[in-house]
């Protein structure tokens, strides 16, 4: 027998033998209470019927409990370099909840950081907890699955068309889902006890936005939810998605949005919940993680939340004696106000005549335990008008934002909240779940405006169209077509990949006859040199024509682009410029756009790897960045190509090229102050490479005061410095930038090409634009230059 069927074999008699009735009836029941497909083995129906029999009936075995509840928010702006923190907040809360009552919670620490908080606490717009981001802690008897999501998030009605997550348990949702059992996995407590529990995959009919693809893990003697992990089926589109939007970008309403910022689109990268065992009687909340990300086009935002519950007491309904009625019973008859008696479960209980008077009792007790001045939040303030539970707060609201009870932020590791480690292996068992089928229209077209990256100008094409074709396969296949015709060089272009997209990974085949930048990640076919070369006549690429197929293997999407290999076997040749046409330029009759380079006709195979890790996230700390490039290739000249030993050569070459950045806060608070820039790089090519795989400096990303291409080798070495003033997510900045490149062998200091200036910034270097002078050469310039993704 295999391991998995005696995996299967064991499941099935552990779920048979904590059954509570006999199996004959038990499953005669489930045959007719859920639809006959929704099961793809007699395990997963078991703990289906145990886990929906739990889920609906209300679970009141929990009177009261006290638990500390530390929660972290971070929501950032993504782009290749680094993600720029916008906001981060970080709350400790003590709750006191009690059935059929408001909870109470006591709020230990809570600090927010985002631009413009301080100027706005300042000028008295804005209090110490009027943000507070804590909703409510954890009912019993509420729904365990979505935890930390508020109503609105999902939906119980399976035939719900808004867009809401539809709950694996609702009714009905045996019609959406297929369920399958898989492994059994065990939970050891601190007494030696342990539990076992049943994984049960939610795999969609179909896929779609409100539908989840995950897996949970079933108590099956109970039917209890222990632990689950999910993500969205399908990403969700707004225009695709919503049916108003559909029929508005159908009727051009949208047809002035620029393709720069479409689509509009939010993926739930995956959610994990996890319970713990409160004396092996009730299981309350131990931790959760919500990672997503939110698009309008080339702009990202990738949002996480962390919280962790440490549970300090709790009574459950065995612990409570109760009179004929129901009611808890109370010794004596002193319950007018001020009495003082004892519970049969030990609580000491003293009455109040008002809620007002209970509360102040309450904060003068906890005052005592923190030495800290606690009050009931009035309900006329902010934070407490909208909530249902009461907050107790300090009287000195400032001392929220020091507290040790803080928890750090959502990117330290901190103990109590979900591991690294569990999160990758819920994320890799998600990987491992089969791909839902898509039923909706399985391919999308665009062209020109519809995008941001289909219309280009340079000074080889001249104005390019473009047009995008992508097809859905499923099983997590898409192909993918993209073409360009240039009007001024009359040549077409085209790329045609295959590509896998999972949790873990993205891999693409591809094959293309396309014109290509030595320097890929410049972005000189993107939008942003398109309009430089277009209005002043600055076209930064150097470019040659590529035909040939790769393979790459990336970060899976919702991800930071951290690496990336890629395996090539392409032939290149050279192109030149066609067009001779900038607005500004128009009525100037002797300028024209520099010439192209002349690159080697080669045929050239080869693979490269590039690895870019980035530390520290708060933007009010030191943050390091490295960047490390390698290529190995080997190639021939074609036709008389003047390097690599004359025609048909063969040349076998190896670069290697490393970058380092670093932002270190000089003075200052928050997002008000001094930071310092800094970036040094070097690079090195051996053996003989072609002319196109030269490494080129200039302009705003390598040199600034010089044009593109200003210098150019198999070698180089550059840095800068930049001493910057951030005043809450606007900067100005002093800069000297310095570089060299030619042959190492030829290399003397006084070679070194020098440029300053001042710039300023938008949320860090985001959206940069520069004023720089370049200090020595024939060819030092005076330049003007916005750009996005800067150091600073």
């Amino acid at each position: 027998m295999s391991a998995a069927a005696t995996r299967s074999a064991l499941a099935t008699a552990f779920v048979l033998a904590a059954a509570v009735s006999a199996a004959t009836p038990r499953s005669a029941t489930a045959q007719t209470r859920f639809a006959a497909d929704a099961f793809l083995d007699p395990v997963a129906r078991q703990l289906y019927t145990a886990a929906f029999d739990g889920w609906t009936a209300l679970d009141e075995s929990v009177v009261r409990y006290t638990a500390r509840i530390d929660q972290r928010i971070a929501a950032a702006i993504r782009a290749p370099l680094r993600d720029r923190v916008l906001y981060h907040s970080e709350t400790a809360v003590r709750t006191f909840w009690e059935r059929d009552y408001d909870a109470v919670v006591q709020v230990l620490g809570s600090r927010s950081e985002y631009p413009g908080r301080t100027i706005a606490m300042r000028e008295g717009d804005l209090d110490w907890l009027e943000d507070l981001p804590f909703d409510g802690p954890f009912e019993p008897g509420n729904d365990r699955l979505f935890l930390g999501m508020n109503d609105e998030a999902f939906s119980t009605d399976a035939e719900d068309n808004e867009f809401a997550l539809i709950h694996p348990l609702a009714s009905g949702a045996d019609t959406i889902y297929h369920f399958q059992s898989g492994d059994t996995i065990t939970l050891s407590f601190p007494d030696g006890r342990r539990l076992e529990a049943i994984q049960l995959d939610v795999l969609p009919r179909e896929a779609a936005p409100q539908r989840i693809s995950g897996i949970l893990w079933i108590e099956p003697a109970t039917g209890a939810l222990v632990r689950a992990a999910y993500r969205m089926s399908r990403e969700f589109d707004a225009v695709r998605d919503i049916p108003d939007l559909q029929e508005e970008e159908d009727a051009g309403t949208f047809r002035f949005v620029p393709g720069l910022f479409k689509p509009w689109t939010f993926d739930l990268n995956v959610v994990s919940v996890d319970y713990a065992l409160w004396d092996f009687k009730a299981w309350l909340p131990r931790s959760m993680r919500i990672e997503g990300e939110a698009r309008a086009g080339i702009i990202r935002f990738p949002v996480s939340m962390d919280m962790a519950y440490q549970v300090e007491a709790v009574v459950l309904e065995d612990d409570v004696a109760v009179d004929e009625q129901g009611d808890p019973v109370v010794p004596g008859d002193e319950t007018g106000p001020g009495a003082v008696t004892t519970a049969p479960d030990g609580i000491r209980e003293v009455h109040f005549a008002t809620r007002a008077e209970a509360m102040a009792f309450i904060a003068a007790l906890l005052s005592e335990d923190d030495r800290i001045a606690y009050e009931l939040m009035d309900e006329s303030e902010t934070p407490a008008a909208d909530r249902e539970s009461l907050l107790i707060v300090p009287e000195d609201r400032s001392l929220v934002a020091e507290s040790p009870h803080l928890p750090p932020p959502v990117w330290d590791d901190a103990p109590g909240f979900t591991d690294p480690e569990e999160l990758a292996e819920y994320i890799g068992d998600l990987a491992d779940l089969p791909a839902p089928p898509i039923q909706m229209v399985p391919w999308t077209f665009n062209w020109g405006w519809a995008r941001q990256d289909l219309i280009r100008y340079n000074r080889v094409e001249g104005p390019a169209l473009g047009g995008r074709f992508d097809w859905d396969l499923g099983d997590r296949y898409t192909l993918e077509s993209a073409g360009f015709f240039g009007f001024a060089d009359l040549r077409p272009k085209v790329r045609l990949d295959l590509e896998r997209s999972t949790v873990l990974r993205r891999l693409t085949l591809g094959g293309y006859h396309e014109l290509q930048s030595v320097d890929p990640r410049a972005g000189n076919l993107g939008f942003g040199n398109s309009v430089d070369a277009l209005l002043f006549g600055r076209d930064n690429g150097e470019y040659y024509r590529a035909t040939g197929a790769d393979f790459t293997w990336r970060p899976p999407e919702g991800t930071r682009d951290s690496f990336l290999f890629r395996a090539y076997a392409e032939r290149h040749g050279a192109v030149e410029n066609n067009i001779d046409f900038a607005l500004f330029r128009v009525f100037d009759g002797d300028w024209s756009f520099r010439p192209n380079l002349a690159a080697d006709r080669a045929d050239e195979a080869g693979a490269e790897v590039r690895i870019s890790p980035w530390w520290g996230h708060d933007p009010l700390k030191a943050q390091f960045g490295l960047e490390f490039h390698g290529r190995g290739a080997t190639w021939r000249s074609v036709g008389g190509g003047e390097d690599g030993g004359g025609d048909g050569a063969r040349s076998d070459y190896v670069q290697a090229s490393a970058t380092a950045r670093a932002i270190l806060p000089v003075r200052g608070e928050g997002w008000d102050g001094w930071r310092l820039g800094l970036e040094a790089a070097g690079g090195n090519t051996w053996g003989g490479a072609p002319v196109q795989r030269s490494w080129f400096l200039g302009t705003a990303s390598t040199l600034r005061g010089y044009p593109a291409s200003v210098v150019s080798g198999p070698s180089f070495l550059r840095g800068r410095v930049e001493v910057s003033r951030i005043f809450h997510g606007v900067g100005w900045s002093f800069f000297t930038d310095a570089g060299w490149a030619g042959e190492a062998s030829d290399f003397t200091a006084g070679d070194m090409l020098y440029g300053i200036g001042i710039g300023g910034s938008i949320l860090e270097g985001l959206l940069r634009f520069d004023l720089s002078q370049g200090l020595k050469g024939p060819y030092k310039d005076f330049r003007v230059e916005l750009y996005l993704d800067a150091i600073l």
